[in-house]
Formats: C-alpha cells, structure tokens, sequence
C-alpha cells in the first residue's frame, strides 16, 4: 500500500519545506475572510463571495482552512454525521486571485478541496507564492440544505457564516526590519 499525500511526508522523520528565497525574512501571515450566504439554494442568498487584500510583501500560501457557524456534531440517533461536515459537502466553493481562478470553471464541494470542517489542505513544498498586492477571492454556493428530513422545525435553514483562513509566511526583504508593508 503506498499512501498519497500533498505537502510534506507525515511518516517522515523530519519534514523539510523549500527554503525561502534568499535575502527574504519570513514572518507569519494569515488572511481571512468570512463569508455569510443563506439557508434556502432557491434564493441568491445562497450564494455569496468574500475578498481579502494581500499585504505588499511576496505570500507563501501553506495552509488552508475553513469553519462554519452551521455545522452541529451529531455522533448518535436519526442523521448522525459523526465528524462529518454538513454544511462542507452541502455548499460548493471556487476561489482564487485576480490571476488564476484555480478550480478553473468548476466549483468543488467545500468537504472536498478543503477537507471537513475544523479540517485544512496543506500545500506541498513551499505552497502558492504571491507576489502581493494581490486579493484572494472565494464563491460559495449553497446547492442543498443539510436538514434532518424528519425533523425540519429543529433544524430550519438559516443564514450561515464560513469563515476561509489562508495561512502561510509573508517574506520581507532581509533591510525592513521584519516590518510588514514596509516594501
């Protein structure tokens, strides 16, 4: 069995990266962005986009991760999801900058690219580099409600909120000071 894996090697004993440019200091950097759409996939409440600004520095995306104000942990009774993501494989997602939408024209269910809720997508090597200055775009689209069919007073839809969390280093060039926006 030969296990299949993006970024660096979990059975390793000392994962590497690529080091970073030289004449770069690293610092962390993370962009967020929340995003509300509603309930019910036959209103355009369902579907929703959200942005955020890069600062100038160059971006090494690493990470990325996702959470939902929607989801409910059932581990027992009638519709248990256990950890699964309800509200992740009931919504689909697109994302990218003004450069590269990088599903192309297909969306994928949020469950999918970016694993379950509380999950996140590692990116191998040193991930996406980002000149800055950039802004990362995401779209989602509710296409069902995750209700429990037999008891859909308890669990009606609503407006629900997602937040995407892009996480890497911004690499500052070595005479700022570390000082972010300083370039």
């Amino acid at each position: 069995m030969r296990l299949h894996h993006l970024g660096a090697d979990p059975t390793a004993p000392s994962p590497e990266r690529i080091a970073p440019p030289s004449g770069f200091v690293e610092v962390p950097a993370i962009y967020t962005t929340s995003i509300v759409i509603g309930g019910d996939p036959t209103l355009p409440s369902a579907q929703a986009a959200g942005s955020v600004a890069l600062r100038p520095e160059r971006f090494a995306l690493r990470r990325i991760t996702w959470a939902t104000s929607g989801d409910v942990f059932r581990v027992s009774g009638p519709g248990a999801f256990g950890g699964v993501s309800q509200q992740g494989r009931c919504v689909e997602c697109s994302w990218g900058d003004e450069f590269t939408q990088f599903l192309g024209n297909q969306p994928a269910l949020l469950s999918a690219l970016f694993g379950d809720s509380n999950g996140y997508l590692d990116l191998p090597g040193y991930g996406i580099l980002f000149q800055g200055r950039q802004t990362l775009n995401v779209k989602l689209r509710r296409i069902l409600w995750p209700a429990d069919t037999t008891d859909p007073v308890t669990f009606p839809p609503v407006d629900t909120r997602f937040d995407i969390c892009f996480q890497g280093v911004g690499l500052l060039p070595a005479n700022t000071g570390g000082v972010s926006g300083s370039v």
